[in-house]
């Protein structure tokens, strides 16, 4: 019997040695630079070390190194108000080392062919990663520059999703810590509801930038920078919750306080969402008709949200001497997303306005008095905002990559796999989520999602190629090895 060449490079003494004696030269290198007053700081070395660890752990053991990336992100916005604004860019770190990681499986051809990502989705990833970076709508400065970023991060964990090793036993443990942390950010965000508006704010929160209200409601947003990130994230571990725990004393537990933290958030689009998976686990049960009664409504509401975002309110709250004052505030998304005639097929250019615009405006923390531009103020889903920045030429990838990876996960649940049906459900809080907001480049949402969809549908294919011949069907995944 053949055994398979591992997924990872092998580990012997010599790459032992040279990684500790790496990692103490870092620890001399920051006590020498601490010590002789030069201008590097230590930090540089201790985000170079913790940057190293993390790629020696997507390549060694990524079943532990994406378990702990799923608290990590779901943490660094708290961190960032009660530690420092310095901890933003740890979640980079850890993005491109996980990047990086799927890219060294590839060129060093560690990864066995079954676990080559799919063709297709590589090809319509490059296409509209492509459409960024070239940009016929804009030029190339700061605001670009944040554009791909955000955009190019999420992509690219999908990719390391599907490239990285183990992914039946990376996806298990992944699952385990989604919904683990869901819950607890969950909690925190029923206790928000406990101690108020002026508790938050007494423990350093801000007005207007986390605490929002909803008809005199405080929007809970737990460990998140906003309402919205935080229901998407409870969403994401509901899904998990359902679609891959066991019936029981725990999964009714889990699932009840991530609905009553979903409930405090005041998102509609979490409404609809929730819907969505409804009429998935009625399809799961095998109940077509009402499978597709469910997920006719579900559409419906989508587009009811989707066409009155355009007149759409949103309270938020800020502090004038020792009131609390309401702020309404109206957007046209819309037009503002396809500007004039001859910015439909390329767009605006990317950064002109939305999230990459906001991003462009500070550096790595806002001034107390910093006020966006009338750029960055604009309402952009996701597919408005890849309207904005690379016009209908690149919504018409963006979609055909959803539907891609639909088509995988759909593939998958035919099988009656674990991993598609987990797949399909956090594809779906990714595409309807983009309804309101830019989730495709927002944190933690896009990071979070595009990895764990990548993760999933890798397990899916390797429990394929593991099955016996006679259980799969004729149609191949795209750059699958042919049967012989």
């Amino acid at each position: 019997m053949i055994r398979e060449r591992s997924a990872w490079p092998a580990l012997g003494p010599t790459d032992v040695l040279v990684a500790a004696a790496g990692a103490l030269l870092i620890l001399l290198g920051s006590w020498l630079t601490d010590r002789g007053g030069v201008e590097v700081g230590v930090g540089v070395f201790v985000a170079l070390l913790l940057f190293l660890v993390a790629l020696a752990g997507f390549l060694f053991v990524p079943y532990l190194a994406v378990a702990l990336t799923i608290p990590l992100f779901a943490l660094v916005p708290a961190l960032k108000v009660f530690v420092g604004a310095w901890v933003g860019p740890v979640k980079d770190l850890v993005a491109v080392a996980a990047i990086l990681a799927a890219l060294v499986l590839l060129v060093a051809e560690r990864a066995p062919a079954r676990r080559l990502p799919d063709a297709a989705t590589i090809s319509l990833v490059a296409l509209l990663l492509g459409l960024y970076v070239v940009n016929v709508g804009g030029g190339h400065d700061v605001a670009w520059g944040q554009g791909v970023r955000l955009t190019g991060e999420p992509l690219l964990l999908l990719v390391a999703g599907l490239t990285l090793a183990d992914p039946r036993r990376t996806l298990r443990f992944a699952v385990a810590s989604l919904i683990a942390t869901a819950t607890l950010v969950a909690c925190y965000g029923l206790f928000q509801q406990q101690i108020g508006i002026w508790g938050l704010h007494d423990l350093g929160y801000v007005f207007d930038e986390h605490i929002r209200t909803f008809h005199g409601h405080l929007r809970s947003f737990g460990t998140l920078d906003d309402p919205f990130a935080y229901a998407t994230l409870l969403v994401s571990g509901l899904a998990a919750v359902v679609f891959w725990m066991r019936p029981g004393p725990l999964s009714l537990l889990c699932g009840g306080l991530l609905a009553a933290g979903i409930y405090v958030s005041y998102v509609r689009t979490a409404g609809v969402i929730a819907l969505a998976l409804v009429g998935l686990w009625l399809a799961r049960r095998g109940l077509s008709a009402s499978a597709a009664l469910v997920a006719g409504a579900a559409l419906a509401a989508a587009i009811v949200v989707l066409v009155t975002q355009v007149h759409g309110q949103e309270s938020r709250t800020v502090r004038a001497s020792n009131t609390v004052l309401t702020l309404n505030g109206r957007t046209d998304a819309w037009s503002a997303a396809l500007g004039g005639p001859s910015d439909w097929v390329f767009g605006q250019g990317v950064g002109e306005i939305g999230t990459a615009a906001e991003r462009a405006e500070f550096g790595i923390e806002r001034a107390a008095d910093f006020e966006l531009g009338e750029n960055a103020k604009a309402v952009d889903s996701g597919y408005l905002a890849t309207l904005a920045d690379v016009g209908f030429a690149g919504l018409v990838v963006l979609l055909a990559l959803l539907a891609r990876l639909a088509q995988l996960a759909g593939r998958a649940t035919r099988l009656g796999y674990r991993a598609g049906w987990i797949a399909a459900a956090f594809l779906s809080v990714q595409a309807l989520d983009a309804l309101t907001r830019s989730s495709f480049t927002g944190f933690p949402t896009a990071f979070l999602g595009f990895f764990l969809i990548g993760i999933a549908l890798a397990a899916a294919r390797d429990e394929e190629a593991s099955a016996p011949a006679a259980r799969r069907p004729s149609i191949r995944w795209s750059g699958s090895p042919s049967s012989g």
